[in-house]
């Protein structure tokens, strides 16, 4: 059930290297939406999210011109992360230790290797938004489930979060449902834009995000 990353967004890169300038990705997807509320640990709370990074069979198309387009499905398999949100100066950092995975139709139950687990995601201010501090897991690998055939999906996190100093871990649960939805995003990406892929950007890295 985790795997690693898929090509499909590489291609529409490979598109923007080739020819900087504007890009159109007008895309539907199959994805997963929170069945259950946030969690709260220590104060802080605590979301599963996904981001499909597959595409249906024959689902993705190009179109290179002086405006590049981009149609496709999104579907799994799926970059997936913690987002823990909590107060400046007082929210420190979140830790995830074991990952479990369950799904409803194909009854897929899977432990995540623990071995890629336990560093440690620092909380930070959020200019947008002063009163409040974020936290970001990106879990290794990707989550190789597809929602229509494997139905629903319930994610099992064991986890510590620190805040005044104080740590406090628990096991959570988060229930996913799968949905559809829509991903249309257009960009312009000049030249020294386009040099920068790979560097760390953390709003374009929140698109996209279920």
């Amino acid at each position: 059930m985790h795997g690693h990353r898929s090509a499909a967004r590489a291609a529409l890169i490979s598109c923007v290297l080739a020819s900087p300038g504007c890009v159109s990705l007008i895309a539907g997807k199959h994805t997963y939406a929170a069945a259950s509320s946030p969690v709260r640990v220590n104060g802080a709370e605590i979301r599963m999210q996904v981001k499909p990074e597959g595409t249906e069979g024959g689902s993705y198309m190009m179109s290179a011109m002086v405006v590049s387009a981009a149609v496709a499905t999104f579907d799994g398999p799926f970059r997936w992360r913690l987002e823990a949100t909590g107060r400046p100066r007082e929210h420190e950092s979140l830790v995830i230790h074991r990952i479990h995975t369950r799904t409803g139709k194909t009854k897929r139950d899977e432990w995540y290797p623990a071995a890629h687990l336990g560093k440690r995601a620092d909380f930070h201010h959020r200019k947008s938004d002063p009163g409040k501090a974020r936290a970001v897991y990106e879990i290794p690998g990707l989550l190789v489930v597809k929602p229509r055939e494997d139905g629903d999906l319930v994610v099992t996190v064991d986890l510590t979060v620190r805040a005044h100093g104080r740590s406090e871990r628990r096991l959570v649960r988060f229930r996913m449902d799968p949905a559809e939805g829509r991903q249309d995003e257009f960009v312009f990406l000049p030249a020294e834009i386009v040099g920068s892929i790979g560097k760390p950007a953390t709003e374009w890295e929140d698109q996209g995000w279920d």
